[in-house]
Protein backbone atom coordinates (compact mmCIF):
# COMPACT_ATOMS: atom_id res chain seq x y z
CA UNK A 1 0.00 0.00 0.00
CA UNK A 2 2.89 2.17 0.69
CA UNK A 3 3.94 1.93 -2.54
CA UNK A 4 1.44 2.84 -4.48
CA UNK A 5 0.12 5.85 -2.47
CA UNK A 6 3.97 6.71 -2.99
CA UNK A 7 2.96 6.35 -7.03
CA UNK A 8 0.14 8.41 -6.62
CA UNK A 9 1.68 10.99 -4.58
CA UNK A 10 4.34 11.00 -7.22
CA UNK A 11 1.94 11.42 -10.40
CA UNK A 12 0.06 13.97 -9.29
CA UNK A 13 2.92 16.03 -8.25
CA UNK A 14 4.18 15.59 -12.48
CA UNK A 15 0.93 16.42 -13.22
CA UNK A 16 0.74 19.71 -11.37
CA UNK A 17 4.22 20.75 -11.76
CA UNK A 18 3.88 20.59 -15.79
CA UNK A 19 0.51 22.13 -15.64
CA UNK A 20 2.06 25.11 -12.85
CA UNK A 21 2.43 28.35 -14.75
CA UNK A 22 5.04 29.32 -11.67
CA UNK A 23 7.49 26.30 -10.53
CA UNK A 24 8.46 28.18 -7.44
CA UNK A 25 5.53 28.73 -6.12
CA UNK A 26 4.26 24.74 -6.86
CA UNK A 27 7.78 23.44 -5.19
CA UNK A 28 7.01 25.65 -2.05
CA UNK A 29 3.22 24.12 -2.55
CA UNK A 30 4.37 21.12 -2.42
CA UNK A 31 6.85 21.52 0.59
CA UNK A 32 10.14 20.80 -1.72
CA UNK A 33 12.51 22.34 -0.08
CA UNK A 34 15.58 24.31 -2.05
CA UNK A 35 18.26 23.39 0.17
CA UNK A 36 18.54 19.65 1.97
CA UNK A 37 21.69 19.61 4.63
CA UNK A 38 24.01 16.85 3.95
CA UNK A 39 25.62 14.63 6.33
CA UNK A 40 28.99 16.31 5.16
CA UNK A 41 27.99 19.30 6.55
CA UNK A 42 27.76 20.93 2.93
CA UNK A 43 24.21 22.16 2.46
CA UNK A 44 22.36 20.75 -0.68
CA UNK A 45 20.68 23.48 -2.90
CA UNK A 46 17.85 21.97 -5.39
CA UNK A 47 18.92 23.20 -8.77
CA UNK A 48 16.81 21.17 -11.15
CA UNK A 49 13.54 18.86 -11.28
CA UNK A 50 13.93 16.03 -13.96
CA UNK A 51 11.11 14.42 -15.51
CA UNK A 52 12.23 12.10 -17.77
CA UNK A 53 9.44 10.40 -20.40
CA UNK A 54 9.92 6.74 -21.10
CA UNK A 55 7.85 5.60 -23.71
CA UNK A 56 7.92 1.63 -24.33
CA UNK A 57 7.10 1.26 -28.58
CA UNK A 58 8.40 -2.44 -29.28
CA UNK A 59 10.26 -5.23 -27.50
CA UNK A 60 13.33 -7.16 -28.62
CA UNK A 61 14.81 -10.71 -26.87
CA UNK A 62 17.05 -13.29 -28.13
CA UNK A 63 15.50 -15.70 -30.46
CA UNK A 64 16.23 -19.36 -30.29
CA UNK A 65 19.28 -20.96 -31.48
CA UNK A 66 20.22 -17.46 -32.87
CA UNK A 67 22.15 -14.66 -32.18
CA UNK A 68 20.27 -12.23 -33.38
CA UNK A 69 17.11 -10.46 -31.97
CA UNK A 70 13.58 -11.12 -32.28
CA UNK A 71 11.94 -7.21 -32.59
CA UNK A 72 8.45 -7.43 -32.01
CA UNK A 73 6.69 -3.34 -32.60
CA UNK A 74 3.99 -2.97 -29.90
CA UNK A 75 0.27 -2.15 -31.20
CA UNK A 76 -0.96 0.92 -29.79
CA UNK A 77 -2.82 0.07 -27.03
CA UNK A 78 -0.07 -1.84 -25.60
CA UNK A 79 2.73 1.26 -25.98
CA UNK A 80 3.13 2.50 -22.89
CA UNK A 81 4.20 5.59 -21.00
CA UNK A 82 6.12 5.95 -17.53
CA UNK A 83 7.82 9.32 -16.33
CA UNK A 84 10.37 9.38 -13.93
CA UNK A 85 10.63 11.92 -11.50
CA UNK A 86 13.97 13.24 -10.03
CA UNK A 87 15.10 16.13 -7.54
CA UNK A 88 18.99 17.03 -8.67
CA UNK A 89 20.66 18.73 -5.46
CA UNK A 90 23.82 19.88 -5.42
CA UNK A 91 26.60 20.97 -2.83
CA UNK A 92 30.95 22.03 -3.34
CA UNK A 93 31.66 18.21 -3.47
CA UNK A 94 28.45 16.11 -4.75
CA UNK A 95 25.32 16.09 -7.00
CA UNK A 96 22.57 13.70 -5.65
CA UNK A 97 19.19 12.91 -7.11
CA UNK A 98 16.57 11.98 -5.17
CA UNK A 99 13.10 10.90 -5.76
CA UNK A 100 10.10 12.46 -4.03
CA UNK A 101 9.72 10.00 -1.51
CA UNK A 102 13.43 10.07 -0.28
CA UNK A 103 12.97 14.21 -0.21
CA UNK A 104 9.59 13.95 1.51
CA UNK A 105 11.67 11.54 4.10
CA UNK A 106 14.39 13.78 4.42
CA UNK A 107 11.81 17.01 4.87
CA UNK A 108 9.78 14.92 7.77
CA UNK A 109 13.23 14.24 9.53
CA UNK A 110 14.47 17.91 9.48
CA UNK A 111 17.02 18.04 7.16
CA UNK A 112 15.26 20.66 5.26
CA UNK A 113 16.41 24.00 5.28
CA UNK A 114 13.79 26.33 3.85
CA UNK A 115 15.63 28.94 1.37
CA UNK A 116 12.89 31.59 2.88
CA UNK A 117 10.13 31.55 4.75
CA UNK A 118 6.98 30.54 2.54
CA UNK A 119 5.03 33.25 3.34
CA UNK A 120 7.59 35.83 2.27
CA UNK A 121 7.61 35.04 -1.06
CA UNK A 122 6.24 36.93 -4.25
CA UNK A 123 3.86 34.15 -4.94
CA UNK A 124 2.13 33.79 -1.33
CA UNK A 125 1.90 37.72 -1.40
CA UNK A 126 0.41 37.86 -4.89
CA UNK A 127 -2.16 34.68 -3.99
CA UNK A 128 -2.96 36.43 -0.56
CA UNK A 129 -3.08 35.29 3.18
CA UNK A 130 -6.30 33.06 3.61
CA UNK A 131 -7.44 31.80 6.72
CA UNK A 132 -6.60 32.54 10.15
Amino acid sequence: MEHEHGHVAETAFIEGFRAASDKQAFLTLARIPLELAASDGLGLKLVQVLLEDTVEVGRASRGFASKELVYQPLPARLVTTETRLRFRYISAEAVRELSLAEVMAATSHGHAHPAEDATDSPEFCRIGRHGT
